[in-house]
């Protein structure tokens, strides 16, 4: 399997089901705990809609194989294959990312 060295956040995808941030304190601290999870939710302002933040930081990417990307049945969390660079990426569309 393919090591992955970065995501891409798709806001616009997001629904706001909170499974990126369940599977991220599983893949962490083996507990369901939203609280402990490097995923925040935040509201935009400007739409009104719910997107995930990633504290880049604390993101080990789980060591190649994000629990985040597995978890999110709305592809607003995506493998970056651009090889960028960066670890977080935001991208207004999917086919952007």
């Amino acid at each position: 399997m393919m090591s992955i060295e970065g995501i891409v956040i798709v806001p616009s995808m997001c629904r706001g089901c909170r499974s990126c941030q369940l599977a991220c304190s599983f893949a962490r601290h083996r507990v369901f705990n939203p609280a402990k999870s490097v995923i925040v939710m935040e509201r935009d302002v400007e739409t009104d809609h719910t997107v995930p933040v990633i504290l880049p930081m604390a993101c080990d990417l789980c060591g190649g194989n994000p629990a985040c990307i597995d978890a999110c049945p709305y592809e607003a969390l995506v493998p970056n294959l651009k090889l960028t660079g960066y670890k977080i990426l935001v991208a207004e569309r999917l086919d952007q990312a």
